[in-house]
């Protein structure tokens, strides 16, 4: 990833290296089994790109992604098929991506000229068209208008199958109580409720709204989210939320975001760094990262790390034992929480007396997925 193309919109940087890490993940996995890999962009775009090859694009990302992870299968003599569907509605836009799908000659790509939302079926038949498809489906709208759940609920549907959303929450929140914006057709009745909230309250339960809508209309087992920050301002622009049917996914998307966060923060650091320049004209004899300043993400994660432990406290107080496995699940689906917080907690409570793990093996301190450990909380 070139840096140089994402001057001033260091966010899509950020917003496309999830898209890579994860893919270089989910590919060789799934392509391990499944005949055939579909990826889609439903919004794809370009917007404001600045290298010729379009590298900085999600598209683009997408195709460097299929073709290093093809390399990948193909030592393990491992050949799905890889397919891509590129949906773009404006002319102007969809005329450069048209021209740059025509120079890719070893991957199946299709552009389409569609208005996504009244073409959802087809979309859905792209992928049925191979019976042994596994989708990826990518759905990054510049505003809002694409997001309910409702019309876009048989692309969730697919199963098996992925989905990987950008949330607007910026956006979103600037304009919740304009009538004319509709934002009933997304949120449905619980929208009063939202419009009354503030802050920070209001901008995460906007994201835990949306998860569960999404949720619900895929069925899937897992939705996770991961908040972005704008370059400049202490401040979200958008949450990615990604759905998902398997803990493996789930694994995918923790090992994502744990090698993403830094990679926000120090592209944070240079954009901050850089404005400071361009503002006063002085080089500053202090690097980058000395001068970061940051809250919100910092006090974001604290609340989450309350907020994931109560949870599974509670769920651990009302039930005679669970499962290692769906203790982990609950809590990584909480944006920022790691397998380590996971792991301080059930420490701090074996230390306090609180919680048995069985199964433990001699030597180990912690509980590992996939043993039948069971967590069983002492009565105090």
């Amino acid at each position: 990833m070139d840096q140089s193309f994402y001057t001033d919109r260091e966010q899509t940087a950020v917003k496309h290296r999830i898209l890579e890490r994860y893919l270089s993940a989910f590919v060789p996995i799934v392509g391990a089994w499944a005949a055939d890999i579909s990826y889609i962009d439903c919004l794809a775009g370009p917007w404001q790109s600045m290298d010729p090859q379009f590298r900085d694009t999600s598209f683009g990302t997408a195709i460097d992604v299929l073709r290093a992870t093809a390399r990948v299968l193909s030592d393990r003599a491992r050949y799905p098929r890889m397919r891509c569907l590129f949906v773009e509605r404006d002319a102007s836009a969809f005329a450069k991506l048209s021209k740059f799908c025509e120079s890719v000659r070893d991957i199946h790509v299709v552009p389409k000229n569609w208005d996504f939302v009244q073409h959802v079926s087809d979309v859905v038949n792209f992928v049925k068209d191979e019976s042994d498809s596994f989708p990826f489906i990518f759905i990054d709208p510049k505003g809002w208008e694409q997001l309910d759940a409702k019309v876009i609920a048989p692309i969730l549907r697919l199963n098996p199958g992925e989905v990987l959303v950008t949330f607007m929450t910026s956006w979103i929140v600037r304009f919740l109580s304009v009538p004319e914006k509709r934002f009933d057709r997304i949120f449905g009745s619980d929208l009063p409720r939202l419009v009354q909230l503030r802050g920070e309250e209001q901008e995460e339960e906007l994201v835990k709204c949306y998860s569960d809508l999404i949720r619900r209309a895929g069925n899937y087992k897992f939705v996770c989210s991961l908040p972005v920050m704008k370059p400049s301002q202490d401040a979200f622009h958008f949450h990615m939320i990604y759905g998902t049917r398997h803990v493996r996914g789930v694994e995918v998307f923790k090992e994502t975001e744990k090698s993403v966060v830094p990679f926000m923060h120090e592209t944070r650091a240079m954009a901050q760094h850089r404005r400071r320049f361009e503002n006063s004209g002085q080089f500053s004899l202090l690097g980058p990262d000395a001068e970061y300043k940051e809250k919100r993400f910092t006090q974001f994660r604290q609340r989450k790390l309350a907020a994931a432990k109560k949870h599974l406290e509670d769920i651990l107080m009302a039930s005679k034992e669970v499962l290692y496995d769906d203790a982990w699940a609950t809590a990584m689906q909480y944006p920022t929480i790691m397998e380590e917080d996971l792991g301080d907690w059930l420490k701090e409570w074996k230390q306090r007396g609180l919680l048995e793990i069985t199964n433990q093996a001699a030597g180990r301190k912690l509980a590992r997925k996939g043993q039948k450990q069971f967590l069983r909380w002492r009565k105090s």
